[in-house]
């Protein structure tokens, strides 16, 4: 498709000298004779490119810049002075109005050519990257969609299937093999939740949608309600789970809604890895406020008897990231736990620092106590 050229000069020899040179450039070239009628052509024919005089009666060529600048139809049109005026202040006054470029008269054939192919040329790739931008917006837009109707529906049909499980048990308690496929059953409905609960804090946490709510808080007393689910879990599961936490806690500001989801992934995650027999440890340790500007630490700490190798433990808070297994079971998941993990512990303004060795994986996570 031939490239449309825009030239406004109010001297008429020379803007048909320009389209000459244009056309045989292989340019569609139009010319307006003043400022006032140029405006009115951008606006209507909307070119590739246009070339403008400076000095012109009524509008000149600083006026003709600023008018197009301000409409959004063709704020993008690159736009090439051409004048004789050639001070330093008149060349940056044209800059920066918003000018692409300045050809001072009189100017030969192949320097007007190989300007205009310039601004094409660059033009075209910013083209290019706008359209990449789009599309990858649209993706975002798409993946958005995507993670909330999956998520909505999913979380229904699971809640539903949980719920018949507990109401079996309650039934026939006593039946053994009954009791096994339940529990085969909730294991696989909370594996369900964990998916879909990750994939939405992940969205919001992508999209600054995540929004802290600090709260002061018994921390022993919370922590009893969070920590009942997993003795039962590993009491069933055969693990040894040990846990240690200091009777004369201060209160504790903290957003709860993150610091159940930190918690609750990582101690899912030593669960997971923890083979019968094995031991899970919990651990909270106080620092108190050394000033009144180092506010005082709270570090939880999880530890199980399970290694993760050498070669994984550094990429372990890397999105989508999954540590090898030999066992299937242990490769499911979205790879996402750990990096919203860290995200979440970050947000909250501490760190998280995680070890393996000698048959043990360790992760401490300290956050500051903000109402101390």
């Amino acid at each position: 498709m031939t490239q449309k050229i825009l030239v406004i000069e109010d001297e008429t020899t020379v803007g048909l000298n320009i389209k000459e040179i244009l056309e045989s450039g292989g340019f569609d070239a139009i010319v307006a004779a003043d400022g006032k009628i140029g405006i009115q052509m951008a606006k209507e024919q909307l070119p590739d490119l246009i070339v403008c005089d400076i000095m012109m009666p009524d509008i000149d060529g600083y006026g003709v810049l600023t008018a197009l600048r301000q409409d959004a139809a063709t704020a993008t049109i690159p736009f090439i002075f051409l004048t004789a005026k050639t001070t330093r202040d008149d060349v940056r006054q044209g800059m920066n109005l918003g000018a692409d470029d300045y050809l001072t008269k009189p100017f030969r054939r192949k320097e007007l050519l190989d300007a205009i192919a310039s601004r094409l040329a660059k033009q075209a790739k910013v083209k290019q990257l706008q359209e990449k931008i789009e599309e990858l917006q649209e993706l975002d837009r798409q993946k958005d969609e995507l993670i909330w109707t999956v998520s909505h529906d999913l979380r229904a049909p699971i809640a539903n299937i949980k719920l018949i499980a507990e109401t079996l048990r309650l039934i026939s308690p006593n039946a053994e093999q009954q009791k096994q496929y339940l529990n085969i059953l909730e294991t696989v409905c909370d594996q369900g939740n964990d998916l879909i609960n990750n994939l939405l804090t992940w969205r919001k946490l992508e999209a600054a949608e995540y929004t802290l709510e600090y709260e002061n808080i018994n921390l022993e007393y919370w922590l009893t309600g969070l920590l009942e689910p997993f003795e039962i879990r590993t009491r069933d599961r055969q693990q040894i789970f040990r846990i240690k936490i200091p009777s004369d806690l201060p209160p504790f500001r903290v957003d709860t809604t993150g610091l159940k989801r930190i918690l609750t992934e990582l101690l899912n995650n030593a669960c997971k890895y923890t083979s019968s027999g094995g031991k899970i440890k919990f651990q909270v340790i106080y620092q108190p406020a050394s000033s009144a500007k180092n506010p005082g630490v709270m570090s939880f700490i999880i530890a199980n008897e399970a290694e993760i190798p050498e070669t994984d433990l550094p990429h372990i808070f890397e999105k989508f990231y999954r540590v090898t297994h030999s066992d299937a079971q242990f490769q499911s998941g979205t790879g996402l736990g750990l990096a919203i993990v860290q995200q979440l512990v970050e947000k909250l303004q501490g760190t998280i620092q995680a070890e393996s060795s000698s048959g043990w994986t360790r992760f401490t996570v300290k956050l500051p106590n903000l109402g101390i």
